[in-house]
């Protein structure tokens, strides 16, 4: 239990005892006991945490993180399932696993212990067995290719970043407004978790874990007509920090009120709400027809948009969308089309895997993962934002698109036939995609193609919103006909 640092060689010498596996037995039928193995470390973390010299008692388990490299699912022991999906009872025996596996993850958060899963390899590892220990106990569950560069980099940021615990986020409004949502990652707390005020009506969330690249997105409605000038907010993060030292931190805000419609809409922030009505549409789409439902459902949400703030064109029953809002509708078509409800990734499990990720993330991550950020390379090493059409993907160009979870960097045709010219800008767009990345958890892997190799996948990640607003025209408000395009970037 010593620090990692006091016991390197410790360590270096368990890690280059390891050999890769040496038995013909397929890897889907390997034997791994998961389960089992995060039960003895945190057996192993709550040891030494009884009581100290002068009768003083440490809370058991410390601020403490286990970190779990999966290469398959886990098949013998507590919360496994058989090998095969075949088995005639694996729906039972999988939602068992998965009830032992959320309370392992309950019983971890007791502890004070985070658990991140790392998964790697070709070989399925059951997501929703998985998922559940690593979301109850506040961590992460990640997908990897393979045990490479990406994979080595999460684990590095996973067991240096610092993570706070017992956390309790509480929120107090004006009695004229009603809290109706929290995403986030945690749940509601308990009236005996937290002291109450006489007469509070605040709303309280314990928190799994306490982290920097975490979020909450708060949805409110109003109990009534305001009357009052001003409508006030306070909210307030009580948690335990990696020293164990007891942390408040209170925020007291009042935002005015406003007559007209149109000050009403300029003092909306389209990233944000674009990020909220995301977070709100995929925390419902809990499968893949779930994802086809909110996508149909995103269409219906900009089109009452566009009819309750909207103005009727001239001779026309189409809708133009609110100036002030003009970002908006272009956002939830990258929503509606991108990883998170559309079809651009293979699996339904690593859709699920990066819907949690985006649920609880920060508010930068999310942006980027709802809607991509389009950067080219220009001449002299500089670089310029453009929208995220794909007219910018010009065979002379050098493209780089943050995608959040992925940065890809795309060659044009007659760039890449410069051998030097394309090794400069290729070498200047990994320095951005690196320096863009830098702090980032999970951090993104970076992709690098050249025209006429695999256009195909960065054309699917790319938007084709040009195409579909040239297209909607004449095909009525459904397409995002009338809606106009984005404001410039940068």
């Amino acid at each position: 239990m010593s620090p990692i640092h006091a016991s390197l060689p410790v360590a270096h010498t368990i890690f280059s005892s390891l050999r890769p596996y040496q038995l013909s037995v397929p890897e889907v039928s390997r034997d791994r006991c998961l389960g089992a193995a995060v039960e003895v470390a945190l057996g192993i973390i709550q040891g030494p945490s009884v009581e100290l010299s002068r009768g003083i008692i440490k809370r058991s388990g410390g601020n403490c993180r286990i970190l779990a490299c999966v290469g398959g699912p886990c098949t013998f022991g507590p919360g496994s399932v058989p090998h095969s999906v075949k088995h005639p009872n694996y729906a039972y025996l999988e939602k068992t696993a998965m009830k032992w596996m959320e309370s392992l993850g309950h019983e971890a958060q007791r502890h004070s212990t985070v658990v991140d899963i790392f998964c790697a390899g070709q070989c399925p590892v059951r997501v929703p067995v998985l998922q559940p220990l690593a979301k109850c106990s506040g961590g992460v569950l990640l997908l990897h290719d393979d045990f490479g560069e990406a994979f080595g980099v999460n684990l590095q940021r996973a067991s240096t970043r610092a993570a706070g615990s017992h956390g309790l986020f509480e929120i107090r409004c004006s009695d004229n407004m009603l809290v109706t949502q929290v995403i986030g990652p945690g749940e509601e707390a308990s009236p005996d978790s937290h002291e109450t005020f006489k007469h509070d009506s605040s709303f309280c969330i314990q928190m799994h874990s306490v982290e920097e690249a975490q979020s909450f997105s708060v949805s409110m409605e109003t109990k009534c007509d305001i009357k009052s000038d001003f409508v006030f907010f306070q909210f307030a993060v009580h948690y335990s920090n990696v020293y164990q030292a007891e942390i408040t931190r209170v925020i007291t805000m009042r935002l005015q009120t406003v007559d007209g419609l149109s000050a009403y809409l300029a003092s909306v922030q389209e990233d944000v709400a674009s990020v909220i009505i995301g977070k709100r549409t995929v925390l419902r789409a809990r499968t893949a027809s779930d994802a086809i439902d909110m996508r149909q459902s995103i269409d219906e949400r900009v089109k009452d948009i566009a009819l309750k703030f909207g103005t009727q064109a001239p001779k026309s029953k189409l809708y133009r969308f609110p100036k002030e809002l003009a970002s908006l509708p272009e956002c939830l078509f990258h929503l509606k089309r991108g990883p998170l409800l559309g079809s651009i990734i293979g699996h339904e499990d690593e859709r699920s895997v990066l819907r949690n990720l985006f649920l609880n993330t920060s508010f930068d991550l999310s942006l980027r993962m709802l809607a991509p950020r389009c950067i080219m390379h220009r001449e002299g090493g500089t670089f310029e934002e453009l929208p995220a059409y794909d007219l910018v993907m010009q065979p002379n160009a050098a493209v780089v698109l943050d995608h959040g979870t992925d940065i890809f960097i795309w060659l044009g045709a007659e760039l890449a036939a410069q051998e030097g010219q394309s090794a400069a800008a290729l070498a200047a767009c990994r320095t951005l995609a690196e320096e863009l990345s830098e702090q980032r958890f999970p951090a993104p892997r970076i992709l690098s193609f050249k025209e006429a190799l695999r256009l195909d996948i960065l054309s699917h990640a790319l938007s084709q919103l040009t195409k579909t607003l040239l297209m909607s025209r004449s095909q009525g408000f459904h397409n995002y006909g009338r809606l106009p395009l984005t404001k410039g970037l940068g």
